[in-house]
């Protein structure tokens, strides 16, 4: 199952399934060290920002990003957004300034560094969807959860659906119903620097070999089991998140940086053929007909599929090319024709 839900879905998530958010990592500094945290050691506790997958230092880079994207939004993380909440605070204004107040954005934090305070900062910056990981194992901190009563902006809980954890999953919900408008729960996922400790939880993946065995199970039972107490509450799959979530936002990035003699396939990547060679001049007193576009940055001059699967042998060195749309245009298909 790809996703489920029960009552209508959050602003943020309408536009993460559309592909349509860009995703903006603050900083990697967390006071946590959650069993389910993704990052790479790369990233883990290093103070460093990216947006999209792109390293960045500035509002300005991040609106850059924004525009060739095709995004809508922006998801907010880390990392604890919050350890960095001035820095948070200057890209959610910069975002809002630039493209308006339709310009959603949503950010993950713990309960750990949250305030009445920082709340506020945060609703004055102009976030609108505020999502917190409660620790399901020790509710010292679930009564934070006030203080998200008053705040204008949406509030959710967002966790991973623990197998056999529906008991715990379900008391939270019970106990936070009435302090936040939402609840997501996302299939659990095999995190590549936790192993050892998935393995004393006796987690088992799935047959791919990344998600772990039971979490849909959990999600799906706790969704049954909640319907009678008019709760909003989301299923996330993980394979929703790869397949729909990343294949939309990759046809929008398509969309903008395609080139006329692009074809862009069903999964947003670009089809082009691609000349190795510098005589741009030749090319068009050649091939008059033809539409050439020079790629200086990887020496090269871009033209249709179509046309150097034709004339490859009036060409100099080409290629067939399938790459993504993305600024690092990173290569899927190479198929050299002479």
């Amino acid at each position: 199952m790809l996703s489920k839900h029960h009552g209508e879905l959050t602003e943020g998530c309408k536009r993460c399934a559309k592909g349509e958010k860009l995703v903006l990592f603050v900083t990697g500094l967390c006071p946590r060290n959650c069993i389910y945290c993704p990052l790479s050691d790369e990233k883990k506790n290093k103070d460093i920002i990216f947006a999209n997958e792109q390293e960045i230092s500035s509002p300005q880079q991040l609106i850059e990003e924004v525009k060739i994207s095709g995004a809508t939004g922006a998801g907010i993380t880390g990392g604890d957004p919050i350890a960095r909440l001035n820095r948070t605070c200057e890209f959610i204004s910069a975002l809002k300034k630039e493209f308006g107040k339709n310009f959603h954005t949503h950010l993950y934090t713990s309960l750990d560094l949250l305030t009445e305070e920082k709340i506020k900062k945060l609703e004055d910056a102009g976030l609108d969807e505020l999502r917190v990981h409660p620790d399901l194992e020790n509710k010292t901190l679930w009564q934070k959860l006030n203080l998200l009563k008053n705040t204008k902006m949406e509030t959710v809980i967002e966790i991973p659906a623990f197998p056999k954890k529906e008991k715990e999953i379900l008391e939270l919900i019970q106990y936070a119903k009435g302090k936040v408008k939402a609840f997501n729960l996302n299939e659990l996922e095999l995190a590549q620097t936790k192993i050892e400790e998935f393995k004393k939880e006796r987690w088992k993946t799935d047959k791919d070999s990344l998600t772990i065995k039971g979490s849909e199970k959990t999600a799906l039972n706790v969704i049954k089991k909640a319907r009678g107490w008019h709760v909003r509450i989301h299923y996330c799959s993980a394979q929703f998140k790869d397949e729909i979530q990343f294949t939309e936002r990759i046809k929008n990035y398509a969309k903008i940086a395609a080139l006329p003699t692009d074809f862009i396939t069903d999964s947003g990547t670009l089809l082009r053929g691609a000349i190795y060679s510098n005589s741009m001049q030749e090319l068009k007193e050649k091939f008059p007909k033809e539409s050439f576009t020079e790629d200086k940055e990887k020496n090269r001059i871009l033209t249709s599929a179509r046309f150097v699967k034709t004339n490859f042998k009036d060409l100099p060195k080409c290629a067939i090319v399938e790459e993504y749309p993305t600024r690092d245009r990173i290569e899927i298909y190479l198929e050299y024709l002479n």
